[in-house]
């Protein structure tokens, strides 16, 4: 707005101060004009083009088939570790079952061991081992976990019994596949045990049918 040369000087500064005013929102409102086309370009090609997620899928199938686990059919106990997928696919004496490989401490992956025992004063004639072991007639081996983190220990049915841990890791589902291999789901858990809790779960695949016997834990 130009200025009237015959107005007074109050009449002047109000002229500019007015003239500061318009420019200073016109300004505002251009930025914000500009702000919100530059956000609206923004989503538009994240909606044209999504972020993949680098998360492995829960559900996977197996490398190796029922015939690599059971073997020819003596075996007291056996068992192959994914450890890319963090699970080990267990066989016992009465059955098969898929411990999840996170440590109920921080969540690092444990590693099998052939004897887990060692080093923490626990005894072959221990009575935890004697109960986490009957299914195992005959082991020279306590085979189990120990974490390389702090150094929980759990027996092969993922109970703890050693170092910080606070509870026994997790079994997820596994089922047979049409092509006689293994399917694990991490995301549907079959045993949860809480704190303390030192029972043997029952839960089992039987390798031949291909059909769990139902015996959930905590789910």
């Amino acid at each position: 707005m130009a200025l009237n040369p015959y107005d007074s000087p109050r009449g002047k500064l109000r002229s500019r101060v007015e003239t500061t005013r318009r420019q200073f929102l016109l300004l505002v409102g251009s930025v914000g004009a500009v702000g919100a086309t530059l956000f609206g370009g923004i989503e538009l090609l994240k909606f044209m083009f999504p972020a993949a997620t680098l998360e492995a899928p829960p559900e996977f199938k197996t490398t190796f088939t029922v015939s690599d686990l059971t073997g020819n059919g003596t075996l007291k106990v056996n068992v192959i570790s994914d450890t890319g997928n963090r699970v080990t696919v267990v066989l016992d004496a009465t059955g098969v079952y898929a411990v999840y490989l996170v440590c109920t401490h921080l969540g690092c992956t444990p590693n099998y061991v052939s004897d887990v025992t060692s080093g923490t004063g626990v005894t072959d004639s221990s009575a935890t081992v004697t109960k986490h072991y009957t299914a195992e007639p005959g082991l020279t081996s306590r085979n189990g976990w120990a974490c390389p983190c702090h150094g929980s220990r759990y027996y092969i049915d993922s109970t703890n019994f050693y170092g910080p841990a606070p509870r026994p890791m997790d079994w997820v589902d596994v089922r047979v596949s049409p092509d006689n291999h293994f399917v694990v789901n991490r995301a549907s858990i079959t045993v949860y045990r809480q704190a303390g809790d030192t029972s043997v779960p029952t839960w089992r695949l039987d390798p031949k049918t291909g059909k769990s016997n139902g015996m959930t834990v905590g789910v």
